[in-house]
């Protein structure tokens, strides 16, 4: 019996490692606004030692809007804030006193949400959030005003 379930776990295995290769593949997705173009970029190598999700666009300054996989990037006070660590500790993100962004990429959806100051989640209010529905292609940019900005989004070669 013993023998079954070894048997049974290593054959496993080949087909989980695939399953989370496809996970880590580099993606560009190019959105396309009335009145300017955001870049999205998923899965990208980085100096943390963990792939970043990012997002570029001219409603943002700096190149610091990255955070891992359902985790947060935290950015430094300056003007243009530099991406100063990541974390995947909800405490951590939490004592962090400036910037911070979360990013989320699933089969079906990318979603970005940008904060500022001491806590987590509902306990703030966001700067701006980014939703991005993988199926349609249509991607809605919120404002911390209330504005709606819709895009159309295509996967890059």
């Amino acid at each position: 019996m013993k023998q079954m379930i070894l048997c049974a776990l290593i054959a496993s295995l080949p087909i989980t490692a695939a399953a989370a290769d496809v996970e880590g593949l580099e993606e560009a997705i190019l959105c396309q606004g009335d009145d300017d173009i955001i870049t999205i970029t998923l899965w990208t190598p980085s100096q943390f030692d963990e792939p970043l999700h990012c997002i570029t666009s001219e409603r943002l300054s700096g190149d610091a809007n990255c955070a891992p996989n359902g985790g947060w990037g935290l950015l430094s006070a300056a003007e243009v804030p530099d991406l100063t660590s990541v974390t995947m500790d909800w405490k951590t993100a939490h004592e962090h006193q400036w910037g911070k962004l979360t990013a989320i990429a699933g089969p079906k959806a990318v979603r970005f949400n940008a904060q500022y100051g001491e806590g987590t989640g509902s306990n703030l209010s966001y700067e701006w959030k980014l939703t991005l529905d993988r199926r349609t292609g249509s991607a809605t940019w919120f404002t911390k005003d209330g504005d709606r900005v819709p895009y159309r989004c295509e996967m890059q070669p």
